[in-house]
């Protein structure tokens, strides 16, 4: 069959565009042409399931979508979570293992010892004892530290530790020592760490017990019980040390010092502790 030029050249340009048109089919408008009569241009953004198909034809994996909003909300809340437990001051490690800071807290204040003297279990002795500082302010001293008044205070007047000794003339049985701290009244002056020590005279002092307060109010007791035989010490010293203040402070205040012995049972016989004020005028002869 013979074909004239004409028609030759009709037949090879449909084959051309139909071959075309078939790899336009492939690319999709990923290519970025659309062929309507001549190649043009365009600015459509492709669809993201006709971007995937462009890359599964060129032999590359699918594109990664990206983050939901709600899992970046998510994280977001995680966050301001854990910055106001850290604000808050509280310890954990929460579900999402966020480790907050702590903020210890404060020390509870103790009965009023003479509550305890009422019960007559306990019987306060510091006046006994002689008592001696390692500093003061004029007008700060012994004095103020035992008038029973909480409106005065000992003023420690030189480099730490600040010492309190409490001499006894003879060995003496020690149950419990009452101290009263004010933080609301005396900030960088109240006692943060405290150490009490034992012994025959200041050659042989030995630390018993070691007590760390956190803005303090009350009165702190501090037991001297051996941690053996759980029986009261016996002992010519006592010495207390104010081995830190809050706040870093230098000085430190002491408002009240109490030393309590326990009540020793007579060998008479036993009688029935006296509760009121008006029998315990009379269990001792004086």
């Amino acid at each position: 069959m013979w074909f004239s030029p004409r028609w030759t050249a009709v037949w090879l340009l449909a084959g051309f565009d139909a071959r075309l048109r078939y790899c336009c089919s492939l690319g999709g408008p990923s290519s970025g042409y659309l062929f309507v009569g001549r190649p043009q241009k365009t600015n459509a953004l492709p669809l993201p399931s006709q971007r995937a198909r462009a890359g599964q034809v060129a032999g590359m994996s699918p594109p990664v979508q990206p983050t939901s909003s709600v899992t970046v909300s998510s994280d977001t809340n995680r966050r301001r979570r854990a910055r106001l437990r850290l604000l808050n001051g509280t310890r954990a490690t929460d579900g999402e293992g966020v480790k907050t800071m702590a903020t210890p807290s404060k020390t509870p204040p103790g009965a009023d010892p003479k509550q305890l003297e009422r019960t007559g279990t306990v019987r306060e002795i510091g006046s006994q004892a002689v008592w001696s500082l390692s500093s003061c302010k004029p007008g700060f001293g012994v004095d103020q530290l035992r008038d029973d008044n909480l409106e005065t205070y000992w003023q420690s007047d030189g480099t730490q530790p600040h010492l309190v000794n409490i001499q006894f003339r003879r060995r003496t049985t020690v149950k419990m020592l009452c101290i009263y701290a004010d933080y609301k009244s005396d900030e960088s002056y109240t006692p943060s760490k405290i150490s009490v020590r034992v012994g025959n005279n200041f050659h042989d002092l030995h630390e018993v017990r070691q007590l760390e307060m956190v803005e303090p109010s009350g009165w702190i007791h501090v037991s001297l019980l051996n941690q053996q035989s759980n029986e009261p010490i016996r002992t010519f010293m006592i010495q207390i040390a104010v081995l830190a203040n809050h706040q870093n402070g230098r000085d430190t205040h002491m408002r009240q010092i109490k030393v309590y012995t326990p009540v020793q049972e007579s060998s008479v016989g036993k009688f029935p502790p006296c509760t009121t004020v008006d029998f315990m005028m009379y269990r001792t002869i004086r």
